[in-house]
Order: structure tokens, then sequence, then C-alpha cells
């Protein structure tokens, strides 16, 4: 019974990482704006693998930073009172072909719902750029 129940486990780990991400939308509305950033498994699949056997992924964080920080700034030249709270790095699922997401938020956030913009940097230094419209 114990050799089944570890068969049926590990099949569904085998299942569970064969499941690739098609796309991430982020989506966020700031003032009359909405912004939204699409990435897709076509475009971080096309970027510098990092190899579980890497300590370090293509792209480092700090650089990674830098051009999300630039992307913000020329988004929302008028946003000073937001800061980076965080950069998470993404997976679209093989395990070697990641991308980081870099989130902006306002320091002191106001009462109600406010979001967070997310930009995204691909791992060759890329930034995708977000979808602006006037909110409806």
């Amino acid at each position: 019974m114990r050799t089944i129940l570890t068969i049926f486990v590990l099949s569904l780990a085998v299942q569970a990482r064969a499941v690739l991400m098609d796309s991430q939308v982020y989506y966020v509305l700031i003032g009359t704006k909405e912004f939204k950033t699409q990435v897709t498994r076509e475009q971080v699949a096309k970027t510098p693998a990092w190899a579980a056997s890497a300590d370090f992924p293509p792209l480092s964080a700090r650089k990674a930073e830098r051009l999300a920080v630039a992307k913000f700034h020329k988004l929302l030249p008028d946003k000073s009172d937001w800061e980076r709270k965080r950069i998470v790095i993404e997976s679209i699922g093989d395990d070697a072909h990641w991308y980081y997401r870099v989130e902006f938020a306002p320091v002191e956030p106001q009462l109600g719902r406010q979001g967070s913009l997310e930009i995204v940097v691909l791992m060759d230094g890329k930034v995708i750029e977000p979808e602006v419209s006037d909110a409806k």
C-alpha cells in the first residue's frame, strides 16, 4: 500500500511541474489610467535560462530594479510618493526560464483600495511595456 501511495504522490508532483504558464496579466487602476502588463511564455522562453546549477540568475536583481525604476518614472513621473515594495522572481513553470516582477505602491496607502503597479523585467533586460488606457 505504501508503494502505491508513493507512486501516486510522485505522479502528482510530476504532473504539477509540467504545468507551464501561457501568460500572466497584471492590472492596476491609478487615478484615471488603467495599466495592463502581459507577459507570455513565448517572451520568457526566448530569454537566457537560469540553470539549476547556477547560483545567480542571468540578470541581477539590482539591474532589474534599476530598469524597473526607470520605467516607473517614465510612466508615472508625478508619483514621488510611491516606492518599490518588492522584487519577485517568477517562473514560467519549466524551472529554467524566469522573469522579475517589480512592485511599486504608495509609501502611505490611501484609505480605500490602492493598487500596486507591477513592472515585468525579463532575464535579457527587456522591460515589458504596460498598455496604458483611460479608465472606463
